[in-house]
């Protein structure tokens, strides 16, 4: 029998780098774009001398992709920004190059004037890198793709293939207009049996209209979009879940069996640029509407401005993919129409109040669905109400994933792949040190002035400008920086060391009820503060001897308060613990 000689650690990297390599080249092919082979080959642009590592085009759309699984990718990166600087200031050269050596792959699109080209620089790193607002504009035109938003886009391309490329496009803040040849039309699909809803028959008293009819998948593929929380964007807007590749498979397989459209309808909200008229061909205000009339619908043929609220598994079932049943559902694309409620938003209307409307839509749509997962229920409820205790503990978690010593280390994204779970953070711990109550255990009370705080409280209870609570959550999530950062350097082997118990729930949940209960003796303090107090807790973190089960957090902040914070009234605190701080018995 042969034995292999183990591989060597520059083998090790090469094999990383490969697969790391080939996962961009599947995502980017599975959404349709052509590969161009460029990785090996030097050349000069402008006054640099570089090669590039894939470049991936679609029509007139050229991404120049450079990855790494260095684990501290900072340098390298550095020196790709100032390749893509130059190829930037010479992108003629480029696409000159591109065109002549690629031009046998490049044929399946049409013919562009350089002038039409957009070359867009992407940079994948395996590892995190630690980026500010100030390091995203020194990096420019570099755009950094996060480990989880690569893993995003990877599984939207492994679910719907080449229909995920208009998510890619709302990445890259790519346009219908943006896109192929220049269009002389005006963009305007007519749909011509919408009917609009008068307010009396919908209840809505927010000025929110309904209107209902009928459009093609295909449409309806090229033009929505879903607010999946899972994907790139940083914000609280974000409250649907990932599609589920079993799920639209299932209902691929109905679609070309029962060669028929779904009955059941959609639910959307429109783009403000929507407009309506009556079968003279007059112009219709919405306000005008009183009765259930047909109208001529003049909706923008524009990738991502339709938002999908409920639905999207039947829309993405109609997918442009490689499987045996594409030919089959090619031609349903075009020749289906689905049921479409539309909603119509009022100009006034700020966007996190429509996705508040959305959201609560949602969460009532499928109430008797699937369960909702906690996680989504956060996001919701977030949206619901920012200024409650689940809203701002949630908004606060997304700045400390931003700060040491947590900085990417919440699974913010079910893309997170093994990183700290924060439905039972928020629910059993943060939302009671952050609530925003002036009470001598809430950080509340110690953040500004009197004024700041009187007028959060009224902003609160009035739901209007979010400008205080911004500030404030800003304030909780340095406070808890700061404590944490001081449990790190009292426990630094632990917390560097993955496989111990420090970075648990249990642990961070024991640490902040912990902090919530010393407030009321010791205030806010600074890290040397907290250091000093926190050096005294004597606890193993390793997995074979840290004391405490999973749900034991209240019985663990009973011996940080003992230990660190001289508090020993475990009888009182059992008896004085916010509803969901579950205490358990020693």
């Amino acid at each position: 029998m042969v034995t292999r000689k183990p591989l060597t650690q520059a083998q090790l990297q090469r094999r990383e780098q490969t697969t790391f390599t080939r996962r961009i080249h599947t995502m980017f092919t599975n959404a349709g774009f052509v590969y161009l082979p460029t990785n090996g080959i030097e050349r000069k642009f402008g006054n640099k001398v570089g090669e590039l590592d894939q470049v991936f085009v679609f029509e007139n759309i050229v991404l120049v992709c450079e990855d790494t699984v260095e684990k501290s990718p900072r340098d390298h990166l550095k020196n790709k920004k100032i390749l893509a600087d130059e190829i930037a200031a010479n992108t003629a050269d480029l696409i000159s190059w591109l065109t002549t050596d690629f031009g046998d792959r490049l044929s399946v699109f049409d013919d562009y004037d350089v002038s039409r080209y957009k070359v867009f620089f992407l940079y994948f790193s395996k590892n995190e890198i630690e980026l500010d607002v100030a390091d995203i504009d020194l990096f420019k035109p570099v755009t950094v793709v996060p480990p989880a938003t690569l893993s995003y886009f990877v599984k939207m391309t492994q679910n719907i293939k080449r229909s995920a490329r208009t998510d890619i496009f709302r990445f890259l803040d790519i346009s219908s207009a943006d896109l192929g040849l220049p269009n002389a039309a005006d963009g305007a699909k007519k749909i011509p049996t919408s009917i609009i809803y008068p307010v009396d028959n919908t209840g809505f008293r927010n000025g929110v209209r309904v209107v209902s009819f009928m459009m093609s998948a295909d449409m309806l593929l090229r033009n929505s979009y879903v607010l999946r929380k899972d994907n790139w964007q940083d914000t609280i807007e974000l409250y649907q879940r990932l599609i589920e590749r079993d799920r639209i498979l299932k209902i691929r397989k109905f679609l070309t069996e029962r060669r028929s459209t779904f009955i059941n309808n959609i639910i959307v909200s429109l783009p403000s640029s929507v407009e309506f008229k009556d079968d003279k061909g007059q112009a219709v205000q919405l306000k005008d509407v009183s009765s259930f009339d047909g109208h001529t619908m003049l909706i923008p043929d524009e990738m991502n401005s339709i938002c999908v609220i409920d639905g999207q598994h039947r829309i993405f079932a109609h997918y442009e993919g490689l499987d045996q049943l594409e030919p089959q559902v090619a031609k349903l694309r075009k020749k289906f129409h689905l049921l479409v409620t539309g909603l119509i938003f009022p100009e006034n209307m700020t966007d996190l109040e429509r996705r508040k409307f959305e959201s609560e839509l949602f969460l009532d749509i499928n109430s008797n669905a699937k369960p909702v997962p906690q996680d989504v229920l956060l996001f919701i409820e977030t949206l619901k109400d920012p200024f409650s205790d689940l809203g701002v503990a949630r908004q606060v978690l997304m700045k400390l994933n931003d700060r040491a010593p947590f900085r990417n280390l919440f699974q913010m994204s079910l893309m997170d792949d093994g990183k700290i779970k924060i439905a039972s953070i928020i629910k059993f711990a943060l939302r009671y040190v952050v609530d925003i109550v002036d009470a001598p255990d809430r950080l509340f009370h110690y953040w500004g002035t009197e004024e700041d705080r009187e007028e959060l409280l009224k902003q609160k209870e009035k739901k209007t400008s979010r400008a205080q609570l911004e500030q404030f959550v800003d304030f909780a999530a340095g406070v808890l920086s700061t404590y944490f950062s001081a449990v790190k350097a009292t426990n630094s082997a632990a917390w560097d060391e993955a496989e111990t118990k420090i970075r648990s729930t249990t642990a961070i949940n024991g640490y902040v009820i912990a902090l919530r209960r010393s407030l009321e003796g010791h205030g806010v303090l600074d890290f040397a503060g907290y250091k000093k107090l926190l050096g005294s807790v004597d606890v193993s973190f390793s997995k074979s001897e840290f004391p405490y089960a999973s749900s034991q957090y209240a019985k663990f902040s009973r011996q940080i308060l003992k230990e660190a914070f001289g508090v020993d009234d475990a009888a009182e605190e059992e008896l004085g613990l916010p509803a969901g701080e579950i205490p358990v018995a020693p």
